[in-house]
């Protein structure tokens, strides 16, 4: 199993994604709470697409290449260029949905489920702009970033930024 893996003598390098994403979480969390804007509590990053089972915020690794942010790749890199990924961060809440009684939500209870989800989607287009740092000090190559909302499912919404940015 992936878990008994001793990680203790991997190269640094090899450390990049990880560390990425785990600091791309850190800044989305830093920023709601600039915003005094709750999160649900269960918080992790992961590959490929999270389960939507429950109230959650997640970075998944959608895609990783050679070049910087946006290059169409038109024609061959350098193994040694910049790499970049392309990540999605994914926050999801309880909507209101069909009840037992099969009887609809209210307009008032969609659009106040509506409200929150559009605070989600400013807010986390405005975590981009912390996301492209190499250092304290330094900007990045630049980022990329879109929000969308999905239709509600299973009594869940998710507001997801996909973001493409250099990997420091």
């Amino acid at each position: 199993m992936g878990l008994d893996v001793n990680t203790a003598t991997v190269s640094a390098d090899a450390k990049n994604l990880a560390n990425l994403m785990q600091n791309v979480l850190d800044a989305v969390i830093t920023t709601y709470t600039s915003y005094t804007m709750p999160l649900p509590g269960r918080r992790y990053y992961t590959l490929g697409s999270p389960a939507i089972d429950c109230e959650q915020v997640t970075v998944s690794m959608l895609q990783m290449y050679i070049g910087t942010p946006g290059d169409e790749a038109t024609s061959p890199r350098r193994c040694n260029d910049p790499r970049s990924v392309t990540l999605l961060v994914q926050v999801s809440r309880e909507v209101p949905s069909v009840g037992q009684n099969g009887r609809a939500p209210s307009g008032d209870s969609i659009q106040d489920g509506a409200e929150i989800s559009a605070y989600d989607a400013w807010i986390l287009l405005d975590s981009a702009r912390t996301l492209d740092q190499w250092d304290p000090a330094n900007f990045g190559l630049g980022v990329i970033a879109t929000v969308e909302a999905s239709s509600p499912e299973g009594g869940f919404q998710t507001v997801t930024m996909t973001i493409t940015m250099a990997v420091p």
